[in-house]
């Protein structure tokens, strides 16, 4: 089981361009355990096909790199990252492993996924990371003076809600990170129309990635705080 999910996420890691370093598949290895483990119980993923959990969990995330604005991997700070509605740490555990620099915060309302997030992060040993269990309007009312560089999610919000529920912990020069489908245009045209006069504070740009070892095409919105 786990030779068959390494083979398939490492055919997949080449087609990206990431080197399949030892210590991160053997990371990705025990998550995918965990994972397939806690989802008996607790239905933490839907999916239980090995290639489709490569793909459509652990690839897909991977995705995300793709489209991180350039941000220096030195600087005085970690690049703070918010995972929106985290699950079972689709994309953020994900991108902690490919990037141990970055600060992560996984936000999920869950209990039982809270407690998921919580168990993999303490198992995979990972460090400067944290389980938020919370709603994003719950958090941000909680939140004093706290930002993040970068926040992502997958799917939860439409672009113009996602922007105003997270402008007030977004940094400035800080982006958002939206995973959509083919009806993108839609919500940037909804966007760009509602935020009115407001839409000079945003740079809105969409960007066309293919998931590996698929025909499928992810439609990344990236949102910058000018």
């Amino acid at each position: 089981m786990v030779e068959d999910f390494l083979d398939i996420l490492t055919s997949g890691l080449k087609e990206l361009g990431i080197e399949p370093d030892e210590d991160i598949l053997n990371k990705f290895a025990l998550y995918h355990r965990e994972l397939r483990n806690w989802s008996k119980a607790y239905n933490i993923t839907g999916l239980k096909d090995d290639r489709a959990m490569a793909i459509r969990l652990f690839l897909d995330s991977l995705l995300y790199l793709k489209v991180f604005p350039d941000l220096p991997r030195v600087r005085t700070r970690h690049i703070r990252v918010l995972d929106v509605g985290s699950g079972g740490g689709f994309p953020g555990v994900v991108l902690k492993i490919a990037r141990p620099e970055l600060s992560v915060s996984l936000m999920e309302p869950s209990w039982k996924k809270a407690g998921f997030l919580r168990h993999i992060c303490n198992k995979l040993r990972l460090t400067d990371v944290a389980v938020i269990q919370s709603s994003l309007q719950e958090h941000v009312k909680s939140t004093e003076g706290k930002v993040y560089d970068i926040i992502v999610t997958r799917a939860l919000f439409r672009t113009y809600d996602f922007i105003r529920k997270t402008e007030k912990i977004l940094s400035r020069g800080g982006v958002l990170i939206l995973s959509k489908g083919p009806t993108y245009c839609e919500e940037i045209k909804e966007a760009q129309t509602r935020l009115g006069s407001k839409i000079k504070d945003f740079n809105i740009e969409t960007i066309a990635q293919k998931l590996p070892l698929t025909d499928i095409e992810r439609y990344f919105i990236r949102v910058t705080l000018t």
